[in-house]
């Protein structure tokens, strides 16, 4: 299936200012969706239902919610608590419209290891989002107790053998940790619901620390870091493994933070057109061009 433009988004989380500024800016720069997170919402300083009319207002198809942390692994009266936090950001997930939760591994002491303790969990929150259509994209984290990389999280989910739970793989956790992309092959495409994109500057990642705050707050778009090979190679591997979900501009960086929202939703726009046109060589269809063309135009005059 071609890449098509539709087929990118921006993770909200990337740009400054309100919740309408940045879903503004998001469809300014032509994406059709967006990321959102659950503090966004939830954070809104009017209300959580002004901001639940705030993207319904703005046309973006929501790629998913974040983030539901450290719920698989736990017991007693800890998994009956992570149970009631995931119910809840459920029912906010469904109410703005999105159609996946984006978990990510435990990081927590208390954790069990156990992979079939882990399968189990993750298949019983699959069967929670099951009756509003939600389907639960799980990402392993490299400082996770449970789950640390997309190889593991590949495993858990085959385990739990849930056509609702699937996973979640960011380009960055590969770059950074040096994954071969030949265990791409080793997942069936069907089983990634979403893929995120950034890029960092430094070269390599030399300690855990290092990696830490480059994946919180010096990332990039892709085409602008020092790996721009490896995200082409990356994205390649993905379509010839059949992939053909969302991709998520997932660019946490500080510096983008002190600028407008507007100049980042282009450099995200500018990424996307670089992964399809260069990477892939293909035209990318965009819809309402001639608007954008007019937009552009003006930004320039």
């Amino acid at each position: 299936m071609p890449l098509n433009f539709n087929d990118f988004g921006i993770d909200i989380a990337s740009m400054a200012g309100s919740l309408e500024t940045r879903l503004a800016a998001t469809r300014q720069a032509g994406f059709s969706q967006a990321m959102i997170a659950a503090t966004d919402i939830v954070g809104h300083p009017v209300s959580t239902e002004a901001a639940v009319q705030a993207i319904h207002d703005s046309g973006l198809r929501i790629t998913g919610l974040e983030t539901l942390r450290d719920f698989e692994g736990l017991s007693g009266k800890l998994h009956g608590y992570k149970v009631d936090v995931a119910k809840s950001m459920l029912q906010l997930c469904s109410r703005i419209g999105a159609r996946l939760l984006l978990t990510e591994a435990s990081v927590l002491a208390h954790a069990d290891t156990d992979p079939e303790k882990i399968a189990r969990d993750l298949r019983k929150l699959a069967f929670l989002a099951l009756p509003m259509g939600i389907r639960i994209a799980f990402k392993g984290l490299s400082g996770s107790r449970t789950v640390r990389d997309f190889p593991a999280a590949a495993e858990i989910v085959s385990l739990a053998d849930c056509p609702s739970l699937g996973l979640a793989i960011d380009a960055f956790d590969i770059i950074a940790a040096g994954v071969p992309l030949d265990d791409l092959d080793l997942v069936f495409p069907e089983q990634i619901f979403l893929v995120q994109l950034s890029d960092f500057m430094l070269q390599e990642i030399r300690s855990v620390d290092e990696q830490a705050a480059t994946e919180a707050h010096f990332r990039v778009f892709p085409g602008e870091g020092a790996h721009s090979e490896a995200i082409a190679r990356f994205i390649v591997k993905l379509e010839e493994i059949g992939y053909f979900g969302d991709y998520s501009f997932d660019v946490y960086n500080t510096d983008y933070l002190q600028m407008p929202a507007e100049t980042i939703a282009d450099r995200a726009r500018r990424a996307a057109e670089w992964l399809g046109e260069t990477v892939l060589r293909r035209t990318l269809p965009v819809p309402n061009m001639e608007r954008l063309c007019a937009a552009k135009q003006i930004r320039r005059a």
